[in-house]
């Protein structure tokens, strides 16, 4: 089951959960060529559930990309449980995979035995799950419906690009 799964959904992110944006794209940048890095301060989500409990949920995060895989760094700004404190560590957090049907890949996930940790629905009324594979994988997998519009911001802004510069506020 676990093949099928990794086979039928693409890999499109990789999300770090850090301590420091800066220094962390800066370091990401300097090991693997990615970036630049867009930071801002992601809105609240309208709504978000850990474990079934309603929880606050915020964040800062800077986007880049690393050849057509786009990398997140993020940095916890609230306190209760969430997929990026809990387990309480920083680095490798989850992949991210981006899908058409929502619902669907959600229940594949469930057939294959893990469960849904978080739910989430952004600001803008993106449905996010994270799928709990901590024992199995030791990470979690986001699914969301895909958000063309920061993917190509970010490619926009590597094309060509020549290493300078690797952080920049959303903006600039």
């Amino acid at each position: 089951m676990y093949e099928r799964l990794l086979n039928k959904y693409a890999i499109n992110q990789l999300g770090y959960v850090v301590d420091d944006l800066e220094r962390a794209a800066r370091a990401h940048s300097a090991l693997f060529g990615s970036g630049p890095f867009v930071y801002f301060s992601a809105p609240a989500p309208a709504r978000t559930l850990f474990r079934g409990q309603e929880v606050q949920n915020t964040v800062d995060v800077a986007y880049g990309m690393y050849g057509d895989l786009q990398i997140e760094l993020i940095k916890p700004t609230s306190f209760d449980p969430t997929p990026y404190n809990t387990p309480a560590r920083l680095g490798f957090n989850h992949f991210s995979v981006w899908v058409d049907d929502f619902d669907a890949a959600v229940e594949d996930f469930a057939e294959a035995g893990f469960e849904v940790a978080m739910l989430m629905e952004s600001s803008g009324g993106l449905q996010v799950a994270y799928v709990d594979c901590l024992d199995t994988w030791g990470h979690y997998v986001e699914i969301h419906n895909p958000q063309p519009y920061l993917v190509d911001m970010c490619k926009q802004l590597s094309t060509g690009w020549d290493g300078t510069d690797p952080f920049r506020k959303m903006g600039s």
